[in-house]
């Protein structure tokens, strides 16, 4: 079905909400977003895909509490919530999309911007929901804008999750295969691949005493990369995929320390990442999984399909507007609160791949894909596309973004388009032919 045939309604931002929001294709001479469109071209219309804000975990099983004898901090907020720091993190990019979207013409300065002109659409979780609303709290303050979402917020939005909505469905050996030859090596050789790192990960968590350890191991100097073994895990007739093992373990660990810090804890990880390197080498364990579990290409295009088709029509000029609902032709801006996975899983049809400078994770909270569509003097229309972020000690000091002092930013090149400009831009005729053929046309919204 197609979006619009959500039944879906509107949040009332509150006037005054301000809450405490490996290989580059394309890099430009500075890796901050303070870059103004190449002379002669006018950006025309934006269009963000956002994780969402700093969060608590989202689960806490008794095996991560087992593998460290060492007691996991507690957060103000229920697992999988948004923290109240995090929706003020989010506020602070929505700050700094105004000032980038008021010099490039496409927001005025000085007055609220029309109910139309802005569209923001989010997934069910509170932690999307209210990332939608501190990003409209920072972009557009006190104009008591509103979000969109699925009226139903017990069920999965197919627009971010096809598969788990029952959309369509993915085959069990495909997926095998598909990860497999992405990983380039059978599952249960990855953790060989990656010595270092779990390394690492054995002494932030003091693993050799830890409960697991205690259980497991007879002379009681087990290590992650020996005591567990990687292996792929796919129920549910192949719509559950998961990696278990030590990386799969270790992503979830790894994601959890910098939540701490991105959340301000005095002692993230419990003092014991010391340097950028030692993030770095810790967030590769949780990039690698993401690699497998949401870019790989044969899972991306199934969960990714919806998603992508509905970027590529709002980059449309005369692209049907019923798809997406209350959306018109004034519609300058499209924000779209979802999760990382969602932003792997575009990576993974588009084939794009990036690392981001002063920060290790690749789809960091608050991290968002921005589409943009310009226009160049004769009318001709293109798309940029680039990774936007806060660096990590931006998130940990909650520094405030301008133009002066912006967010972290990476464009990135679409390797399936052969005939960009020299400032990397992609013709827009050329994009939409490239989504056509990354789609899987079983997993459209129809």
């Amino acid at each position: 079905m197609t979006i619009s045939a959500f039944n879906h309604k509107k949040l009332t931002l509150h006037p005054g909400l301000f809450v405490a929001l490996s290989a580059i294709f394309s890099l430009g001479s500075t890796a901050y977003a303070n870059d103004t469109p190449a002379s002669g071209y006018q950006v025309e219309k934006v269009v963000i895909l956002s994780r969402h804000g700093v969060r608590a975990p989202t689960k806490m099983t008794q095996t991560m509490r087992d593998v460290t004898p060492n007691t996991w901090p507690e957060w103000p907020v229920k697992l999988g919530y948004i923290t109240p720091r995090g929706e003020h993190l989010i506020s602070l990019m929505g700050g700094f999309y105004r000032e980038k979207f008021q010099q490039q013409g496409i927001l005025s300065q000085g007055s609220c911007p029309t109910p139309n002109s802005i569209y923001v659409w989010a997934d069910v979780d509170q932690r999307t929901l209210k990332t939608g609303e501190a990003f409209l709290a920072g972009l557009a303050p006190q104009c008591g804008l509103t979000i969109h979402h699925q009226q139903n917020l017990e069920k999965a939005d197919p627009l971010f999750h096809p598969v788990k909505a029952g959309t369509c469905s993915m085959d069990k050996t495909q997926i095998q295969q598909a990860v497999e030859k992405e990983a380039q090596t059978p599952i249960e050789n990855l953790n060989q691949h990656y010595i270092p790192s779990l390394a690492l990960m054995n002494t932030a968590l003091n693993f050799s005493t830890s409960a697991w350890c205690q259980k497991h191991s007879a002379d009681k100097s087990c290590d992650l990369a020996q005591s567990m073994p990687s292996k792929l895990s796919i129920k549910d007739n192949g719509n559950k995929v998961a990696l278990d093992g030590a990386i799969g373990l270790s992503s979830t660990l790894a994601e959890i320390f910098l939540l701490e810090y991105a959340q301000g804890m005095p002692q993230a990880a419990w003092g014991n990442i010391h340097s950028k390197q030692e993030w770095a080498s810790l967030l590769k364990l949780h990039n690698a999984q993401f690699d497998l579990m949401a870019r790989t290409p044969y899972i991306a295009t199934h969960n990714g399909t919806p998603l992508l088709q509905t970027i590529s029509h709002a980059l449309e000029p005369k692209a049907d507007v019923s798809k997406l609902p209350d959306i018109s032709p004034d519609n300058k801006i499209l924000f779209i609160a979802g999760h990382d996975t969602n932003i792997a899983n575009i990576a993974g049809m588009l084939n794009m791949r990036w690392t981001l400078p002063g920060q290790p994770d690749n789809t960091p909270p608050g991290g968002a894909l921005v589409f943009e569509r310009l226009a160049d003097k004769s009318g001709k229309q293109y798309v940029s596309v680039s990774m936007v972020y806060q660096t990590l000690e931006q998130l940990r000091s909650q520094t405030p973004l301008s133009l002066n002092q912006p967010a972290g930013s990476v464009q990135l090149k679409i390797p399936g388009c052969n005939d960009q400009t020299a400032e990397g831009y992609c013709p827009l005729s050329t994009f939409t032919r490239v989504v056509s053929q990354s789609v899987e046309p079983g997993c459209q919204l129809q």
